[in-house]
């Protein structure tokens, strides 16, 4: 199957993590590190109306 993948960026700040979505000049945020690449194929999909398991994010950390 074909996907996307988006870059995104990150950083922690105010005990959250804070996504930033640069292709789709959007952004999101994560309660834990471990929810980044989660809650950013979500705004995605929100977003663009891509299926979200069409979606993949490189993390630039």
């Amino acid at each position: 199957m074909a996907g996307q993948c988006f870059e995104i960026d990150i950083r922690f700040e105010n005990n959250r993590w804070l996504v930033r979505i640069p292709e789709i000049n959007d952004a999101t945020e994560a309660t834990a590190r471990d929810k980044v690449e989660l809650a950013a194929r979500e705004c995605i999909a929100a977003r663009t109306g891509i299926p979200i398991g069409y979606i993949s994010v490189w993390v630039r950390d």
